[in-house]
């Protein structure tokens, strides 16, 4: 597939891929930053038990680990 991507058009893909994960990165840090904040007991919530707030620090996860695993896949897939 990256056969395809013709030359020229590498080096504006590759400082694309960049900032995407860049973008991707502080929003990481911003959500680790503000866990407490997102993910801790909320008194306010009737039903927040430890089970509910587990779950939405995986969904959070999964999504953060979605977003850069393709980049991941074309940084090791070029090394060799």
């Amino acid at each position: 597939m990256l056969a395809l991507i013709s030359r020229e058009a590498l080096p504006a893909l590759r400082i694309a891929g960049m900032i995407f994960l860049m973008i991707n990165l502080l929003g990481g840090v911003y959500i680790f930053r503000n866990r407490h904040r997102f993910f801790d007991q909320d008194s306010d919530v009737a039903e927040d038990i430890p089970a509910v707030r587990k779950i939405r620090v995986e969904l959070v996860l999964m999504i953060l680990g979605c977003a850069h695993y393709p980049y991941y896949l074309y940084t090791y897939s070029t090394v060799a």
